[in-house]
């Protein structure tokens, strides 16, 4: 079944089954909507709304001056595609059209065979990280451990050197000699 997940700005992940009957569903921060947010400040009272159309599901902007994003572009309405980043407001939402991939099925599940347990088959929910940007970390050749250790020293050097020409100026300024004088007498 198509479903909706909203993350608000603390990381919560609330989770919305969409309907499939043409209603459509009335996001905002009002009581009166059919997704009463009223913990999300910067909702509007009728922030946006969705309803099931020809292309397909389709978020749409219900106030004027209500902010939707559709991967960082502002939109007034948009087809919801699965794995895409919709902002509303300091929320996000993201889009599952309830499909079970090859990858997502268990192969020793005996009731993935039978297409009438597949309805009643529960989709694990994905825990979703705050920023979807840092979830992959690469390191190029030049990180080695080699590199990293001249690097470190490189800056333990650099940072001795410019104490020690501190040290020589303000004893300079103290006494008009040279620091490096006195060290190598």
């Amino acid at each position: 079944m198509p479903a909706i997940d909203i993350i608000d700005p603390a990381g919560n992940n609330y989770r919305y089954e969409l309907p499939e009957d043409g209603s459509v569903l009335l996001i905002g921060s009002a009581e009166d909507c059919s997704i009463s947010l009223p913990h999300i400040t910067d909702l509007l009272p009728q922030h946006c709304t969705i309803a099931l159309q020809d292309e397909g599901y389709v978020i749409s902007v219900a106030t004027p001056g209500a902010t939707l994003l559709a991967e960082g572009q502002p939109s007034e309405a948009v087809v919801l595609v699965p794995r895409v980043v919709y902002n509303i407001g300091t929320s996000i939402i993201m889009f599952d059209d309830g499909t079970v991939t090859a990858a997502e099925e268990s192969p020793d599940d005996p009731a993935a065979e039978s297409p009438a347990s597949q309805k009643k088959k529960k989709k694990k929910k994905k825990k979703v990280s705050g920023s979807p940007l840092g979830a992959s970390i690469s390191y190029t050749e030049e990180d080695s451990v080699l590199h990293i250790i001249f690097r470190r020293l490189y800056v333990i050097f650099i940072l001795a050197a410019f104490f020690l020409a501190g040290l020589t100026l303000r004893y300079w300024m103290m006494t008009g000699e040279f620091l490096i004088d006195e060290l190598l007498k």
